[in-house]
């Protein structure tokens, strides 16, 4: 699969540059930047030697001519790139999802055609009429039993000390309020309203910069509520040596801190979770934990007691009821399959 030699490294990188520019989320960027990174390989460009300007894109020359260079493709090269992609099937669209954004962004701003318009994604990720999307649906969504996570939960409970109480707490925000391991990371104190017992909530920051309201549980307010009392003011006294971009960690907002008394990262939500998971014994049976199967376990958990449908949609923050209606294909699969065990008529010799 050789490219079109016209298309120059440095132009490319300022478009790169303009087009993240207008992405609301630190992570929303980061994902763009590797999967753009990926199709630069493909392409065959050097990475960018230093940062380009990020505005003033429509008027750059270098900009408009890796544009058109990029809109001169055919569709052939694009579908062999497509199809040589590895990963998983959501992984893959994912990529092809960000590079169809990026140029239908530069397409518009510098009115060129859209090299990827017609580009679907790989294996019928866009879930348009293909039969197999269901069953792979239902192996990429992981959640937990409620069995499991009474026993995650009962995990992180028993590890003593202040940083016992904020794992517990974190284990119940994440999968009572159903939040990303980033939005858990970026929680602020100033974003908490637990003092009415009736309508307790969290302003969240989640996906596109977007901000929504999410309800807290009794069970993880209060877990909330004990580590804020105690356990948080005791690791934020550890930090004698305040962090000067303090613009960007605010520690002394963050709910949930490290031993050193500072906001705790989306990396750290996964240690901890990983490390709750042994201590719980689910590792060791071959069960996958990590801080979304949490999230998938919220919002499986609510369809299957019958939570209407639009209400786990705003609860998790999801754009599109689409996203959301995964929970009832995985809830219809396990109850298709308690009948299959429980039902005379339905069991099959063996």
């Amino acid at each position: 699969m050789s490219p079109p030699p016209e298309v120059r490294a440095e132009g490319y990188w300022r478009l790169v540059a303009g087009f993240l520019a207008g992405r609301g989320s630190q992570n929303t960027r980061a994902a763009y930047r590797r999967d753009l990174g990926l199709l630069a390989d493909a392409l065959r460009l050097a990475p960018a030697t230093a940062p380009p300007p990020a505005f003033g894109v429509e008027d750059d020359p270098a900009a408009r001519a890796a544009a058109a260079a990029l809109a001169a493709i055919g569709p052939e090269w694009w579908q062999g790139w497509r199809d040589g992609l590895e990963g998983r099937v959501s992984s893959r669209a994912r990529r092809v999802a960000a590079v169809r954004a990026f140029c239908r962004w530069w397409s518009r701003l510098l009115d060129l055609e859209n090299p990827v318009a017609d580009l679907r994604p790989p294996a019928g990720g866009d879930g348009g009429g293909d039969p197999g999307r269901q069953e792979r649906v239902q192996r990429e969504v992981v959640f937990l039993s409620q069995a499991q996570m009474r026993r995650l939960c009962e995990a992180a409970a028993a590890v003593p000390g202040p940083l016992g109480a904020r794992d517990r707490a974190l284990v119940e925000v994440l999968y009572g309020c159903g939040l990303r391991a980033s939005e858990a990371a970026g929680l602020d104190l100033s974003a908490l309203a637990l003092d009415d017992p009736e309508d307790p909530h969290a302003v969240v920051l989640g996906k596109g910069a977007r901000h929504r309201a999410v309800a807290v549980p009794s069970v993880a307010r209060d877990a909330l509520i004990a580590y804020l009392a105690v356990a948080r003011p005791e690791l934020r006294a550890r930090d004698r040596r305040p962090r000067g971009d303090q613009v960007r960690h605010r520690d002394a907002d963050a709910v949930f801190l490290g031993a050193r008394g500072r906001r705790i990262g989306r990396s750290d939500v996964w240690r901890i979770i990983d490390r709750l998971a042994v201590r719980a014994g689910l590792v060791q049976e071959g069960v996958r934990v990590f801080p979304h199967a949490l999230r998938h376990s919220c919002g499986t958990h609510l369809v299957q007691a019958g939570v209407d449908i639009r209400y786990v949609q705003a609860h998790l923050g999801h754009a599109s009821p689409v996203t959301t209606e995964v929970y009832t294909h995985v809830t219809a699969a396990h109850l298709r399959e308690d009948f299959d065990r429980a039902h005379p008529r339905a069991r099959r010799d063996r």
